[in-house]
């Protein structure tokens, strides 16, 4: 077991090791982003919106991402979400 961070009201959470970033909606709580060093991201709808009839992906990848998709991930949570996710969360240096 390993002990992760919480931030901005528990909606961000960091992997102990920072190469993994989970984001919660504000509105019913479902992860709605998973960004990650190794496996790449995923953008979803809510599990509320999918009841409704959406799709589950917004923008999902499945290969080790780069900063320029870290980047794009940060700016789809503020987008979709309305989230403001700090870009100093993970390192690529």
């Amino acid at each position: 077991m390993h002990s992760d961070s919480l931030h901005s009201d528990d909606l961000i959470q960091v992997s102990a090791d920072g190469k993994t970033v989970w984001i919660h909606s504000p509105n019913d709580g479902s992860t709605v982003g998973r960004f990650s060093k190794k496996f790449g991201m995923d953008v979803h709808t809510t599990v509320s919106e999918q009841l409704q009839g959406a799709g589950q992906c917004l923008c999902c990848t499945h290969e080790p991402p780069t900063k320029y998709e870290w980047e794009h991930f940060v700016r789809l949570m503020h987008e979709h979400h309305g989230i403001i996710v700090p870009t100093d969360l993970i390192d690529f240096q």
